[in-house]
Order: structure tokens, then C-alpha cells, then sequence
């Protein structure tokens, strides 16, 4: 494993008013001369006991999503993860269908928000007694608040970073992943539903409430594409799960 070198991070723009609507659909072999950066959530965790781990259906899912990629011919110029346990398994078992792919690189700056920490600042429960529950609606519920909350502070709630500076790590992630890369390269990065629903909002210029709705709207090992040029930003696709739209594969659509 090989860490990428650290880029200046960018520095975010003011939010935008409008709310846009994403069309969501399976990203297609790249035609733009610019880099196209390919966002996978990672595989289903153990929702309810260690969650920084991957499941027996999250590596299923991981093994449809490398066959899927085979199947449609794409060769891809860097792949990353974030150094999550659950980032890092799913992008494993993934390049184990993809041979020739190039070595695997480690950005810890694609990790998720510590959602331990954003629950206890806001004094909205404690991470692992709400997922020890199994009820999801509730913890996600939890979840939404304290974001909302968090995004709201200028500052840095004790122990963790802000929602400003959340953002501008992530940014540089990506910058980072499609740095020196020719044109038309593929960017393979595995991460988490908060890093990509930031790095989205950020392309539609959208709010902080846009960036928190599309984290949670994200699927385990649903495929978001961007493309990323230095002066150009474009959303292809978002959350889309080809690799699981088969009819004896609707148990495998996860949210967790």
C-alpha cells in the first residue's frame, strides 16, 4: 500500500441557494478527455456489532461490483481507498476481479466524518448503543440531526475537525486522486457516503443540507462518477448499483 502525497487543500465556495435534482443512472465507459473519478461506497458493515468491518453479503457485493467493471472493459489508471478497514476490504475484494488492475493506494483523507464524535458533541446518543438497537430509522435519524448541527458551527466541536474543514479534506482527496493523469483515465476510489456526498454537493454547488440528504440517500457499493478537470466539475452518475439489478439480487441493496 502506497499513501498518496498531500495536495494543498482547496478552499470551499459559499453554498449555493438552489437545490438540484440528480438523475440517477449506471455510469457508462468514459468519452470526455478528462479524468473521470469513479466514487464507491464501501460493501455492507456489520450495522450492529463492529462496524468498521465488511459482512459475508458485503463482500458479495464487492465481488458483483469487480465483475461488473471486467465485464464492461474498464481499465483503471489509480485505484484508492480511504484507510477505513471497511474501505479498504471492499476495494480488496473488488481488484480480486480485476486482474492487471494497478496498485492499490491508501488516502486516508477519503475516511468517513466520525460519527462517534459528531453524535457525542451534539449530545444526540451514543454511536454504538444506537446501532446496537438495529433500528436504523432511528440512528440515521440521530444521524441527520447532529450533521445538520454540525454543519451549522464555524468552528471545531472539541475533538474532531469542522464541517468546513471536512470539506476541503475531501476536495483535496480527490484533487490528489486525479492529479497527473492523462486525459480519459479512470480513477477508481472506495470511501464513504459522507465523503461523496460532500464531494457531490460541492460539484452541484449545493448547500450543507443537499451534501447531508445525498449521504444518506447512498447504497453500499453504489458508484458515483465525476468528472474532474482543473476548471471543470461534472456529475455523470450517482449511487447507481448495476451490479445489483438482477432479480435474484434485491436482498444484496443495502443502505447500512
Amino acid at each position: 500500500m502506497i499513501d498518496l502525497a498531500l495536495l494543498p487543500a482547496p478552499v470551499l465556495g459559499p453554498p449555493a441557494g438552489g437545490r438540484r435534482q440528480v438523475k440517477l443512472r449506471a455510469p457508462r465507459p468514459p468519452r470526455s478527455r478528462m479524468p473521470h473519478l469513479y466514487l464507491v461506497r464501501h460493501a455492507q458493515p456489520d450495522f450492529t456489532g463492529h462496524y468498521d468491518s465488511v459482512t459475508a453479503l458485503g463482500l458479495q457485493q464487492s465481488a458483483w461490483l469487480g465483475q461488473h467493471f471486467a465485464a464492461r472493459g474498464l481499465r483503471f489508471a489509480r485505484v484508492v481507498s480511504g484507510s477505513l478497514q471497511r474501505q479498504v476490504h471492499t476495494l480488496e475484494t473488488t481488484l480480486q476481479h480485476l486482474p492487471g488492475a494497478p496498485p492499490r493506494l491508501v488516502d486516508p483523507r477519503f475516511n468517513e466524518y466520525d460519527a462517534a464524535s459528531v453524535l457525542a458533541a451534539f449530545h444526540l446518543g451514543d454511536e454504538g448503543a444506537l446501532r446496537a438497537t438495529g433500528d436504523r430509522r432511528g440512528y440515521f435519524t440521530a444521524v441527520r440531526s447532529a450533521l445538520q448541527a454540525w454543519s451549522q458551527r464555524e468552528d471545531a466541536p472539541a475533538g474532531m475537525e469542522s464541517w468546513r474543514t471536512f470539506g476541503e479534506r475531501v476536495i483535496a482527496a480527490a484533487d490528489a486522486a486525479c492529479a497527473e493523469l492523462e486525459h480519459s483515465d479512470v480513477v477508481l476510489v472506495v470511501t464513504s457516503g459522507g465523503v461523496i456526498g460532500r464531494l457531490v454537493a460541492a460539484t452541484l454547488g449545493a448547500d450543507a443540507e443537499a451534501a447531508i440528504q445525498l449521504n444518506l440517500q447512498t447504497r453500499n457499493t453504489g458508484i458515483t462518477e465525476l468528472i474532474r478537470g482543473r476548471s471543470v466539475s461534472r456529475l455523470v452518475a450517482f449511487n447507481a448499483i448495476p451490479h445489483l439489478e438482477h432479480p435474484d439480487r434485491a436482498h444484496a441493496v443495502t443502505h447500512s
